[in-house]
């Protein structure tokens, strides 16, 4: 074979690559862009109803987080009287 025929072969396959690659990166970039634009359309009940949620679920985890809290230190008799109630 005609070996400049091979180094255009490859030549050729790599700018083909890289055209394939660059197209799948711009894919990809364009529709995380269009998903963005997608929650900027949700209405403010939407908004207001996913930040309840979230909230909610940070107040529940904090509560667990002291529900399971261990108290040390000096003062023994008042943090079980806290935690008893």
């Amino acid at each position: 074979m005609n070996p400049y025929a091979i180094s255009i072969f490859y030549i050729l396959w790599i700018f083909l690559g890289n055209f394939i690659l660059l197209n799948l990166f711009l894919a990809i970039l364009l529709d995380s862009f269009l998903e963005e634009d997608e929650e900027s359309d949700e209405s403010s009940e939407e908004k207001e109803e996913r930040l309840r949620r979230k909230r909610m679920l940070a107040k529940n985890k904090k509560f667990r987080l002291d529900k399971n809290k261990v108290f040390m230190g000096t003062n023994l008799k008042d943090k079980t009287a806290i935690i008893n109630g």
